[in-house]
């Protein structure tokens, strides 16, 4: 949080959300850790909290680093016996191979007990969305579709939230987890090419513990990324103090990295201190005819890169050389100083984060 109106602020939503506050137990006690977890060109990212965790997205590259999500999983599990091998739901962003292609695999390892995604049920990528809700009453699992009309019913501008798209309550320590956007069930005057663009249907998720605030967009590109701005933009009935709903500390960055999932104008409203990248390695397809790679994406691009440099004003540890796309097919080593992590370099990353607002990063390269 960028400033005291901003922490103070934070600290009042805390409570009216009845998350965890200082007074209610030590930073030291009441944190999180947000696993992103390296599945190449795919996204798959474990919230861990004190009292359990849930997954956003499953996917997975290919059917190695299927193998690996599901063994950092098992891993975790060891870990923690205390949450039985369960993820307390599992919540796909929208209904694309790079974020599906592991569900059912995750689904039939461990305990799911909540699915939720935007209701996509066709096309590529929707088979093991649709394997859930075959097997939902014999894996008791509850099913959850979201729309962005049950988004901003009533003009709501809080962001939408109940027990089952936020099922954690730690005692003293309860984190906030709402969905800002999500599929539109309408054509707001978009081309038809990117209204019925799946990327443009993910849900946008917003998680806070105490001060602490990370944001995930998907796959948004820049038609939904400018009507979400658009909608919490802040109106006359709301105090200049106020503090955007759009404004975290950690952003999932959207889209891999490409160019037209992350603007400018989204970079402003998040003032982000952290960025992390889901990312497969730079080569991945170079020589080959599969255009569903990071080769052929040009991920993460390098105008993001240089955008997200500027906005974040701290830096990591230790500087380091990176691959960046100028385009498709086009990649260039990047020098990369400030607090920018991405899979493909930095392997398996976890953010702890503290009801305090403060924030550690490690990574396994």
């Amino acid at each position: 949080m960028k400033s005291l109106l901003v922490r103070i602020l934070a600290a009042m939503m805390v409570v009216g959300f009845g998350g965890c506050s200082q007074s209610q137990t030590s930073a030291a006690d009441c944190q999180m850790y947000a696993h992103f977890i390296d599945v190449g060109q795919a996204d798959a990212t474990l919230l861990e909290f004190p009292c359990g965790a849930i997954l956003i997205d499953a996917g997975a590259q290919d059917a190695q680093y299927t193998d690996k999500l599901i063994t950092y999983l098992n891993k975790f599990f060891d870990d923690r016996p205390a949450l039985n091998r369960t993820l307390e739901s599992v919540i796909i962003t929208h209904n694309h191979p790079d974020h599906t292609s592991a569900l059912k695999n995750v689904c039939e390892a461990f305990t799911v007990k909540r699915y939720i995604d935007n209701g996509d049920t066709q096309g590529r990528g929707t088979e093991n969305a649709n394997w859930v809700r075959n097997n939902a009453i014999s894996k008791n699992i509850i099913i959850r579709e979201i729309n962005n009309d049950q988004v901003t019913a009533g003009g709501n501008k809080k962001g939408l939230t109940d027990n089952v798209i936020d099922p954690i309550e730690c005692n003293d320590c309860d984190p906030n987890i709402v969905i800002l956007w999500a599929r539109l069930t309408d054509n707001p005057g978009w081309p038809h090419s990117e209204f019925d663009n799946k990327n443009n249907q993910s849900l946008v998720i917003r998680v806070d513990l105490g001060n602490a605030s990370f944001l995930f967009t998907g796959d948004s590109e820049e038609s939904p990324i400018e009507a979400m701005l658009g909608y919490y933009k802040g109106d006359s009935n709301e105090a200049e103090e106020q503090q955007s709903i759009l404004d975290v500390d950690v952003y999932h960055a959207g889209h891999h990295g490409s160019q037209n999932g992350t603007t400018p104008e989204l970079v402003e409203a998040m003032t982000p201190e952290i960025a992390v990248i889901s990312v497969g390695p730079w080569d991945y397809g170079k020589g080959t005819n599969n255009h569903f790679t990071t080769w052929h994406y040009g991920h993460p691009r390098k105008e993001v890169v240089d955008l997200l440099s500027v906005a974040i004003a701290k830096r990591r540890s230790q500087a380091i050389t990176i691959k960046v796309a100028q385009g498709v097919r086009d990649f260039v080593d990047y020098n990369l100083k400030k607090k920018i992590y991405t899979t493909a370099a930095d392997g398996n990353i976890k953010i702890q984060a503290g009801v305090d607002g403060s924030f550690r990063v490690t990574r396994n390269n």
